[in-house]
């Protein structure tokens, strides 16, 4: 059986054949053909910023996406045409389908949540060699497995992430790192605090100062708009004050 590392490999290579730098009105005859002798690079990469709700909870997500179709939207607000690329072996009875469908798992729910429409396997040999392509819309992809061997159910994926969710809000709470673990064959899911306070240097340094930075404007800026407020109120009454009285003069 071909190593990890060795099939990584593979993977990054499906993505060198299949894609451009550039979009396809733009690329030269020579940056087409020879694709083939690129090296294989796994830092070339688009980013999907999304913000999404899954039950009670609001998220902002990001990840790793293969490809855009054609080019990005001028327009942010537009839906950008993200394509995920994955290989996998080429199923042949029903212990590699079952695999297959288990791996659709996989697929369908880092697009899903990462809104990436369109995702496009490439089947594989025991050897690596590419057989075969199809592509998948990711919203069908829960509906093929119902229609096939119904290894598991989207609506049960995303009920059980809503309920999870829930609970690791009510569980983690406070400063400190936490660790959320499942061990190999096993039913549980473990949620246990590994340090009482930073961030497991999960977070760089650059962006907690940056984050100090924007807290600190934001509240110089809070001050501001209260004091400003505070000034406004304070005419404001020195105003009424003074119409009060002169209504309350008698005339001459």
């Amino acid at each position: 059986m071909p190593s990890q590392q060795l099939m990584s490999y593979w993977g990054y290579k499906f993505e060198s054949l299949s894609l451009l730098p550039v979009p396809w009105a733009e690329a030269s005859r020579d940056l087409i053909e020879n694709r083939e002798a690129d090296i294989v690079n796994n830092h070339a990469q688009y980013c999907s910023v999304v913000r999404t709700r899954i039950g009670s909870t609001s998220m902002v997500l990001g990840g790793e996406v293969d490809a855009v179709l054609g080019a990005k939207p001028d327009d942010s607000e537009a839906p950008t045409r993200w394509v995920e690329l994955k290989t996998t072996l080429q199923p042949v009875d029903n212990k590699p389908r079952t695999n297959y469908e288990r791996k659709l798992l996989k697929f369908w729910a880092q697009s899903f949540l990462l809104g990436v429409p369109k995702i496009v396997v490439g089947f594989r040999t025991p050897n690596g060699l590419l057989v075969n392509l199809t592509e998948l819309e990711t919203e069908e992809i829960p509906k093929k497995v119902r229609r096939g061997l119904q290894t598991w159910d989207g609506n049960t994926c995303i009920n059980f992430s809503a309920e999870f969710l829930d609970f690791l809000r009510q569980r983690i709470v406070g400063e400190g790192v936490w660790r959320i673990q499942r061990r190999a064959k096993s039913n549980t899911i473990e949620v246990f605090k590994v340090r009482e306070r930073g961030t497991g240097e999960i977070l760089k340094a650059e962006f907690k100062k940056w984050k100090e930075e924007l807290l600190a404007k934001e509240e110089l800026l809070a001050k501001e708009e209260l004091l400003a407020k505070e000034e406004l109120l304070a005419k404001e009454e020195l105003l009424a004050k003074e119409i009060v009285e002169m209504l309350g003069r008698p005339k001459t």
